[in-house]
């Protein structure tokens, strides 16, 4: 990363949290479905909480809120130049950035965030949709991980009364201040250990359904 880069970014990830932090508060923040989580909190299991790209914004929130419970959250972020800036936010809001390896791919990049996540205990959010998309579509590498960790994939997302959707490629949410939102936490799913480097169309399908389920809970909440 060109020096300037360096030096510039830590300025720019205080007063970004300090704003995301406010906008987090604007809000009235409800938590449903959290019945389905409780035998983990309780035994201080780690999971893995998954939700679509379009509505990261407020589940980070909610696991924030969930460190008092014993829960470590951490994200996933590009190894990329420009993933430095959020990988420093998210510091700054006692998120843990997972940063995967740029020289490797597939199951080795996979390896790295594996070993990242079980040395620091994290509860990472992933979005399966993946950074660049297509929207909802569910791909393997969330399966995989949970496979290689052994931890359960616990579903998760929002709605919320008021709020806009903006012109990026997943249409990210975000709701306005003052609004109600809702996160809803759906089954933990376990899935057996990693037998082979691909996954079955039924698995992504089943996973990929399990989000739009609670995706479509958080949405009947807000408008009720």
């Amino acid at each position: 990363m060109p020096k300037w880069r360096t030096t510039v970014f830590p300025w720019f990830a205080a007063p970004l949290a300090l704003l995301l932090r406010l906008y987090w508060r604007s809000v009235r923040l409800r938590m449903s479905g959290l019945e389905n989580v409780e035998p983990l909190l309780l035994s201080g299991t780690r999971f893995i909480p998954c939700c679509w790209h379009q509505r990261q914004v407020f589940a980070l929130c909610a696991l924030r809120r969930l460190r008092s419970r014993g829960v470590n959250p951490g994200a996933l972020v590009s190894p990329s130049k420009d993933g430095e800036l959020a990988a420093r936010l998210l510091a700054k809001l006692e998120i843990t950035a997972v940063r995967g390896s740029g020289r490797r791919s597939g199951a080795m990049a996979m390896r790295d965030m594996y070993v990242a996540i079980k040395d620091q205990d994290l509860s990472p959010l992933i979005a399966p949709d993946g950074s660049t998309g297509p929207a909802h579509e569910f791909k393997p590498g969330a399966i995989m991980l949970a496979r290689l960790s052994g931890s359960p994939v616990v579903p998760l997302s929002f709605s919320c009364t008021r709020g806009v959707k903006l012109g990026t490629w997943d249409r990210l949410l975000l709701p306005m201040p003052f609004s109600r939102v809702e996160v809803v936490f759906g089954e933990p799913i376990e899935l057996e250990p990693l037998m082979q480097m691909s996954e079955s169309p039924e698995t992504i399908e089943r996973m990929g359904a399990a989000l739009t389920a609670v995706e479509d809970a958080a949405i009947a909440r807000a408008r009720h």
